[in-house]
Parts: structure tokens; C-alpha cells; sequence
């Protein structure tokens, strides 16, 4: 029954559309029923579980965010004139703060770095960094450090 309702609902929406617009909305076929009438239109929210990352939303999830885009981009007076360009997920639109996720990530380098310790000695504190470790040889191998110097001993310019 649900996806009956469901089904004739959105098809009656999308009805509302110009020919132009519900070339690019998702389809939906007339649902094996006689009649349907008196329905309103109904945004359809599946209960089952989402599967998205952390940029997801209620807009994004429901395809209404890029209807948004799309009205706005067009009817409104853009400053750019491609929907894409309003999308936290295209570089061009996201927050250059947080990327786009609503949150930023900053890397305390004294919480993360021992500077009293050589790199034999292990001074990055992540356990992806463990001396004899993939990561770690990739310096410790490289050539472009002493190893055993302690890292308080480098210059501001060997830092940079």
C-alpha cells in the first residue's frame, strides 16, 4: 500500500514539472491501480537506513538539495551560472573552513610530535608512525633526515 501511495504521489508531482524539468527527475510509473484521488502531494522518506558520510543531510538524502540548487541557479540571480557550483560537495561551493563537512579538523603538531626524540626513537605519537613501521621507513629510508638527531635539535629551516 505504501508504495502505491508513494509511487502515485510522486508521479502526480512531478506532473507539476515542465517537460524540461522531469526529464531530469527520477521516474516513477503509474502504480497498478484503478483510480487514486483526493492524494496529496507527499515527500516519500524511506525507513531504512541511510548510508551516507557526514555531508549528508534531510536535503541531500531526499533529492530536494538539488532541486534547491537547480531553482536557485537558474531563477534566482547566481553569480555563477551552474547549480554545481552551490554544492558543498564540489570544491567551488564548499566552506573553505571545514570543507564542506561542518566541522574542522586542526593537527596539534606538539601533541602529535615528540621533538626530544630522534626519529630511531619514534617522536611521532600515531601508531601508524611506530618505528619499523610502513609509514615510519618511508622517512627513516628516505635519506632526507639524521635519524638519530633529536628533532629539537633541527633548524627552523630544516622544519620548513
Amino acid at each position: 500500500m505504501f508504495d502505491t501511495i508513494a509511487a502515485e504521489s510522486q508521479r502526480q508531482l512531478n506532473e507539476t514539472f515542465t517537460a524540461f524539468q522531469r526529464n531530469r527527475l527520477p521516474r516513477y510509473g503509474q502504480p497498478d491501480m484503478d483510480s487514486i484521488e483526493n492524494l496529496s502531494v507527499a515527500i516519500i522518506v524511506d525507513q531504512k537506513r541511510i548510508g551516507g558520510n557526514s555531508r549528508s543531510t534531510v536535503g541531500t538524502i531526499t533529492d530536494l538539495y538539488a532541486l534547491l540548487r537547480l531553482l536557485f541557479s537558474r531563477v534566482g540571480r547566481p553569480y555563477v551560472g551552474y547549480s554545481n557550483a552551490f554544492s558543498f560537495n564540489d570544491p567551488q561551493g564548499m566552506c573553505p573552513d571545514c570543507d564542506g563537512l561542518g566541522r574542522r579538523s586542526e593537527v596539534d603538531i606538539d601533541k602529535l610530535i615528540d621533538r626530544g626524540k630522534s626519529l630511531n626513537d619514534g617522536p611521532i605519537r600515531h601508531p601508524a608512525f611506530n618505528p619499523g613501521g610502513w609509514f615510519w621507513k618511508l622517512y627513516a629510508n628516505s635519506g632526507l633526515f639524521d635519524n638519530d638527531k633529536k628533532l629539537s635539535d633541527y633548524s627552523e629551516q630544516e622544519w620548513m
